[in-house]
């Protein structure tokens, strides 16, 4: 037994000590070494408070289709144009959203936030644009970690953007359970407490052996790692597309009534829910508030409608004194809609491309009176 115990302690005390040099060599490596080494899934991170979130000052390539992005984060975690320490100024400017306020598979400055953004900077020295907007966000996160940033930060936020896709409130219905009065949302995908959140976030962030770890399991990772073959998206015709986009779960409740009756309109009273909170939340901060419906192409495509959609977030919105804009101008005046998807979007996705996000930024600096008040 005593020699068991001798060989437990030895190991426990070759670990840490592997540990400490691990992390006293990541340390050291400049930032472009670092950057290199990490997999490819370190730079999203844990939370405690609202799930997920990019790792602050991290640099990596992100693949998305058939385009390879250079993508950054800022100290607080925000998708930048370059690695930099915000400094705050008289009026700072948060979008915030899912997948397409974060712009995956576009570089920060083609993104509709920072077309938005360098078009401020022509005008204005004393505003400043945020991205806080992540992947797989839905309105039950945006109301945690826009508590976060205002309320446990401090950050000086003066005017926030929500945005809002269709798919949001699948991930609230059935992703995310509950948030409680600490603004903590619990869910079923990893242990929440803090303690252990943080030390996964550390390791992640600080241990060349988590890079390794991570690159090589499952082995299946690794397999897919050395995959060199592409769908050939470029080609696809409409049917394909419609094949793909028309299955995804979160898509499903626009174009399916029995989806839309067997959970749709409950995922909509649950994220509207959600909006009227994160609007309390601003006006006892005295903050202002935009919320932004974003139509996806999925009812372009199937020629169907969004006015049920864009009509309910407008009356939430006129419910609550909230500054209300559609965005779905993009395809209205032509005729092809397969022409206009295959010009605006990912083939085979239902995200914007650069050319796509350039047109949103158009349409929310048209349609947004405080934005129009800022550049006009």
């Amino acid at each position: 037994m005593k020699k068991i115990i001798h060989i437990f302690k030895q190991i426990i005390i070759f670990l840490i000590i592997f540990l400490f040099f691990d992390i006293l060599l990541m340390f050291l490596l400049p930032i472009e070494i670092k950057n290199k080494i990490y997999d490819r899934k370190s730079h999203k991170i844990k939370s405690y408070y609202y799930h997920h979130d990019l790792r602050p000052n991290a640099k990596w390539t992100e693949n998305w289709g058939y385009q390879n992005a250079e993508i950054f984060t800022n100290n607080l975690g925000f998708k930048d144009k370059k690695i930099q320490k915000v400094n705050f100024k008289k009026h700072n400017i948060l979008f915030i959203g899912d997948s397409f306020t974060e712009g995956v598979g576009v570089e920060y400055q083609n993104t509709f936030v920072g077309k938005i953004d360098k078009k401020i900077n022509t005008v204005s020295n004393d505003h400043r644009v945020l991205n806080a907007g992540v992947v797989s966000y839905s309105p039950i996160v945006i109301l945690s970690k826009l508590n976060y940033l205002i309320n446990i930060k401090n950050y000086p936020i003066t005017k926030v953007f929500v945005v809002l896709c269709n798919g949001d409130i699948h991930d609230d219905l059935y992703r995310y359970n509950e948030i409680d009065k600490n603004y903590v949302v619990s869910h079923n995908d990893f242990l929440n407490i803090k303690i252990l959140v943080d030390i996964n976030n550390f390791l992640k962030s600080n241990t060349i052996t988590y890079q390794f770890i991570k690159r090589i399991t499952p082995l299946s990772n690794l397999f897919k790692s050395l995959k060199t073959d592409i769908p050939d998206f470029k080609n696809y015709d409409l049917s394909q597309v419609l094949s793909i986009l028309n299955t995804l779960p979160d898509q499903k409740h626009m174009h399916n009534k029995n989806e839309f009756d067997k959970w749709g309109k409950l995922g909509l009273e649950k994220s509207k829910n959600y909006i009227n909170q994160i609007n309390k939340l601003l006006t006892e901060r005295n903050i202002d508030f935009s919320l932004i419906y974003l139509e996806e192409p999925i009812f372009m495509l199937n020629d169907i409608k969004s006015d049920f959609y864009k009509d309910f977030w407008s009356d939430v919105a006129l419910e609550n004194n909230i500054d209300f804009i559609f965005i779905g101008d993009f395809h209205k005046n032509e005729n092809d809609k397969f022409k206009i998807y295959r010009e605006f979007f990912f083939i085979g996705d239902n995200h914007f491309n650069d050319k796509g996000n350039g047109v949103v930024a158009k349409e929310i600096l048209k349609k947004s009176e405080y934005l129009q008040k800022l550049i006009n």
